[in-house]
């Protein structure tokens, strides 16, 4: 039986384990205890055009208006016509999602034309994960708080992973690592998005792409702890208003609902006015039962929603760009696939639709499982060149900035309004450290964070344009050049290329 090892533990790596695990030996690793994942932490909900007033071409309409016009459109029609499919899925799996008078309790969040977010309360991801881990467990065998610091070559082949442990071999390698949202000070992501798997698998050969695509959640609890107010709570009613109780995004035709890219953009210009931002649910009596834990949530930070409006800031949410991928999770590197956020396949473009991240990652843990079990049918590949390399993160090249420092500068200088000036200073900062001796051990996470930060600034530089997440103020416009223009990293270069296309194997 042919192995796979899949790195991390999000609702993509247990989707993969749950459909590859009567077949294949399957590892999992993760740095944290599986139950720590921006996947486990997601509220909204799961996308899906359920409702008999709704049809996937609503879904894929809004997907592409949020997107800006670079989403992959083959991917995002595939992936919202078989949204429902993937529902009932996970429902024959175990997931109880919320029902009213016998279907879908549907929620509305910002750019949907349509109600389609199915839930469970306000911790759909962290169900879903549950549920999952209880199927997968005993099929598969899992190692929790192990880091991966390396991948294995075998010439152009990736055969396996090092850990802090040792090496463990492997006929294929999934990437299910997560996001970057750690790179920022204000975020709403796990501790372990930290986006060093997305480096581990640039060192190995693969290509990264859009990575400029940061997208910014406008509400996010400002308190202790840094905990994200769900969309779901304006499409419930919720909205946003300043210090003096003013609506925010009232002369907007969607109001609070938005795309998260011009909303994020609003609270920003208000907040540099000096302005306090507040989500008001006042007015909404059910909102204690309807977002139980976000309730709890409030109330540990002194702050009784029914009596007083929850003071929120955006924050670092979802990375759109990532490892590029094909239609199955293959990278540009044999046998390393990526799947899930650290993927770029593109089905998001600039800017992703609410409650879609979910949804793509369990389409391409659908597709990626396919794909391996019957790439596990055909005869091992055979490589003339018999020696095995290991490819890591080296951890002492050179100095490193303190953590706190790196996140407070890149959400100041490569936040949501970037600019020129602002983007040059951060580079020539990363170099004074580039220029300087490691002076002690440091760690790979820390390694990864400082590389993949670096070709963030320098795409975020290059592009100069306004699309979507991507926010120049000193390039107001869309251009049609950047429209058809990628930006991508790969052995040590940064290239601009026409959009479309995969990069084949190297």
């Amino acid at each position: 039986m042919k192995t796979v090892i899949i790195i991390g533990s999000g609702i993509a790596s247990l989707v993969a384990a749950h459909k590859l695990a009567d077949q294949l030996n399957v590892i999992i690793f993760t740095k944290s205890a599986y139950i720590e994942s921006n996947s486990a932490s997601a509220q909204g909900g799961i996308a899906a055009a359920l409702d008999k007033e709704d049809h996937p071409i609503y879904h894929f309409q809004d997907t592409l208006h949020a997107g800006k016009g670079v989403n992959d459109e083959w991917l995002v029609k595939s992936i919202t016509e078989k949204a429902s499919y993937l529902i009932h899925e996970l429902e024959e799996m175990g997931v109880s999602f919320d029902k009213q008078d016998g279907y879908y309790a549907l929620g509305r969040e910002g750019a949907h034309q349509k109600s389609r977010i199915v839930h469970v309360k306000d911790q759909t991801g962290k169900t879903i994960v549950e549920t999952l881990w209880e199927r997968v467990a005993p099929r598969v065998t899992v190692y929790e708080h192990a880091e991966v610091t390396g991948l294995i070559k075998k010439g152009s082949v990736v055969t396996g992973i090092c850990t802090l442990e040792g090496e463990w071999q492997a006929d294929f390698v999934v990437m299910a690592t997560g996001g970057v949202g750690q790179l920022f000070e204000v975020n709403s992501n796990s501790p372990t998005a930290t986006g060093e798997g997305m480096f581990l698998a640039y060192q190995a050969g693969a290509v990264l792409k859009d990575l400029e695509y940061i997208q910014f959640h406008p509400t996010i609890l400002k308190g202790k702890h840094s905990i994200l107010m769900s969309e779901a709570v304006r499409g419930e009613g919720g909205y946003l208003v300043n210090g003096k109780q003013e609506r925010l995004l009232g002369r907007y035709p969607q109001g609070d609902l938005e795309g998260r890219d011009l909303v994020s953009a609003v609270l920003h210009e208000a907040m540099l006015q000096g302005e306090a931002i507040y989500l008001d649910v006042r007015h909404l009596d059910y909102f204690s039962t309807r977002f139980p834990f976000l309730y709890q949530a409030c109330i540990r930070e002194g702050i009784d929603p029914a009596m007083k409006p929850i003071p929120v800031a955006p924050g670092a949410h979802f990375i759109c760009g990532g490892v590029e991928v094909d239609q199955v999770g293959r990278t540009a590197v044999e046998q390393l696939y990526a799947i899930g956020e650290v993927a770029c396949s593109g089905a998001h473009g600039a800017n992703r639709l609410a409650s879609n991240s979910l949804l793509e990652a369990i389409y391409f843990a659908t597709a990626c499982a396919d794909h391996l079990v019957s790439e596990s049918k055909k005869a091992p590949i055979v490589q003339l060149d018999d020696t095995s390399s290991l490819v890591r993160i080296d951890p002492q090249e050179h100095l490193l900035p303190k953590r706190e420092e790196l996140q407070q500068r890149m959400m100041h200088q490569v936040g949501i309004k970037r600019s020129q000036q602002e983007l040059h200073e951060m580079l020539e900062w990363f170099d004074v450290y580039r220029r300087q001796p490691a002076s002690c051990k440091q760690s790979t996470e820390d390694k990864g964070m400082f590389e993949v930060a670096t070709f963030i600034t320098r795409a975020a530089l290059t592009r100069e344009e306004t699309r979507g997440t991507h926010q120049r103020s000193d390039f107001f416009a869309t251009s049609s050049f950047w429209k058809e223009r990628t930006i991508r990293f790969c052995s040590g270069k940064m290239s601009v290329v026409n959009q479309g296309g995969f990069c084949e194997h190297h």
